[in-house]
């Protein structure tokens, strides 16, 4: 009989812990540990950099040939609009100094990705690639009739090293870049965030002409090899300082991609030829690390 008891008392007792012991487990799947958010997903948010570079830009390579006076030259250029027309020449001068043109190039036309070259020959030319005193512009466009056609969007000094030996073969290199022309030596950055499918662009730029406004996309592709429009994002004012300074938000973005975007800013605002045909800035987007 004793026996027995002590056995129904050995079963209640640990009955009671057993018991106990589910309370205690219940209470702490109950009770989440300090600092977390039950059935709750942290929010992160990715960020990515811009640095603004003139455009479009290239290069240019000319060749003279003291045997038949020949001059051949040539120009590669990158970041125009795709599918523009700009017309290009030889000028006397410089960059900084314009005058008259020399020769007159052929046109460059832009295929879908930014991209254009031609190549000339010039005969007659006996005197060789001067040491200085020519350069070469690359305008508007899509022809020469307007000031805002015009207008150079990209240009170079040629200077020769081997001017004064006109019996020797001279080939000269020419960077195509800046220049002194309204909206044509533009610096600036960008810093994107995004959060919650909301993408936030701060923008700040100068070298705009003073109280100008600017069309500013986001694009798909990059800076030296053009694509799809993403966004029309709202356009840049700049202030009587040539500045502009503005953050802007785009709504339903998922992520931003390791490579493959980038921001352009325009000649002007508007939908005349002129306004669309010049991007005057533009770069890259970058993800930080």
């Amino acid at each position: 009989m004793n026996a027995l008891k002590s056995r129904a008392t050995a079963w209640a007792g640990a009955l009671g812990g057993l018991a106990l012991l589910f309370v205690l487990v219940a209470c702490g799947a109950a009770t989440p540990s300090s600092g977390a958010a039950p059935n709750r997903t942290a929010v992160t948010a990715t960020f990515a950099s811009v640095v603004f570079k003139h455009m479009p830009t290239g290069t240019a390579q000319l060749i003279w040939t003291p045997q038949d006076h020949s001059l051949t030259v040539k120009v590669s250029m990158q970041g125009l609009v795709p599918g523009t027309s700009h017309p290009a020449h030889i000028h006397k001068g410089s960059c900084q100094h314009p005058g008259p043109v020399v020769y007159p190039l052929p046109m460059l036309r832009a295929d879908e990705h930014g991209q254009a070259s031609i190549t000339a020959v010039f005969k007659g030319e006996s005197e060789g690639i001067p040491a200085t005193g020519w350069y070469i512009n690359v305008h508007n466009g899509p022809t020469a009739v307007t000031a805002a056609q015009i207008q150079s969007i990209s240009c170079g000094d040629i200077s020769n090293p081997a001017g004064s030996s006109p019996k020797s073969r001279q080939q000269v290199n020419v960077a195509l870049g800046e220049d002194i022309a309204p909206n044509q030596a533009i610096k600036g950055q960008a810093q994107l965030r995004l959060e919650e499918r909301t993408l936030t662009i701060h923008v700040s730029v100068s070298g705009l002409a003073p109280d100008s406004t600017h069309d500013f996309q986001l694009h798909a592709g990059s800076c030296s090899g053009m694509g799809q429009l993403l966004y029309n994002l709202q356009p840049l004012k700049a202030n009587a300082r040539g500045e502009a300074d503005a953050s802007l938000t785009v709504k339903g973005i998922k992520a931003i991609p390791s490579s493959g975007w980038y921001l352009v800013l325009y000649q002007a605002s508007g939908a005349s030829v002129e306004a669309n045909s010049d991007i005057v800035a533009c770069g890259d987007v970058v993800p930080a690390i």
